[in-house]
């Protein structure tokens, strides 16, 4: 059985593949093509309290815990910010709640993204990260 890569050495391996593509475009379509992988959350779903705010765009983040994992659905109006949330979800979804706590986000820090997105739009995302990390801080002692 092969063991599931950890959420750093996943990361890296997006980073990897951003960085690779030096070119804003090509990394446009490198997250439009990832976030088609991400499902929509159903518009009965996508209420005020599964809204993320200080968001631009809408996003909505659905969290559970299921035997000491904590699994993550997320959706977005805007195709830039689901293809982020696709990399989030990829990097969180079903791990434990000590690893999302310890996790420090790194993919638009340290890739063009941060350059290409604006500052609401950055602030946004690590506002999503860090509710699934109070959730998950929530869990961990449960």
């Amino acid at each position: 059985m092969e063991e599931a890569l950890t959420i750093t050495r996943l990361e890296e391996t997006y980073m990897d593949d951003l960085n690779l593509l030096d070119d804003w475009f090509l990394q446009y379509e490198y997250l439009l093509e990832i976030s088609s992988d991400l499902p929509h959350i159903p518009k009965e779903l996508r209420t005020e309290e599964n809204k993320v705010h200080g968001c631009q765009s809408g996003v909505w983040l659905l969290l559970s815990e299921d035997n000491g994992r904590i699994y993550v659905q997320a959706d977005s109006e805007a195709l830039i910010i689901r293809g982020m949330l696709a990399v989030i979800v990829s990097l969180l979804n079903g791990r434990k709640a000590d690893e999302i706590v310890c996790y420090t986000p790194r993919f638009i820090e340290e890739t063009n993204l941060k350059t290409q997105i604006s500052t609401d739009r950055f602030h946004g995302i690590h506002e999503v990260i860090k509710n699934i990390q109070n959730f998950a801080g929530k869990k961990k002692g449960a």
